[in-house]
């Protein structure tokens, strides 16, 4: 029972990291879209706008999953030091 449940902490924190992955790349991809789709009144303070939404984006959306992660983390430290 308790491989099982470290497989499902493994399981959990790789899903969470690709989760956290996908939501940059989506920013990162969404910032390039408004560049290419506005390039003469794009300038570089909006850019840096843009960015700083974006990057409130990425924590309000990663840090429900940051702290699903925490605690598969915990769950894997635990399990270990029992076998």
């Amino acid at each position: 029972m308790k491989r099982a449940y470290r497989a499902l902490s493994l399981v959990i924190i790789a899903v969470g990291l690709a989760v956290i992955s996908g939501v940059c790349w989506h920013s990162i991809e969404e910032i390039h879209y408004l560049k290419s789709f506005f390039p003469k009144q794009f300038t570089v303070q909006e850019a840096y706008y843009a960015s700083r939404i974006e990057l409130i984006k990425i924590a309000i959306i990663s840090f429900p999953v940051l702290v699903i992660i925490g605690i598969s983390l915990y769950f894997l430290n635990y399990y270990r030091k029992e076998l």
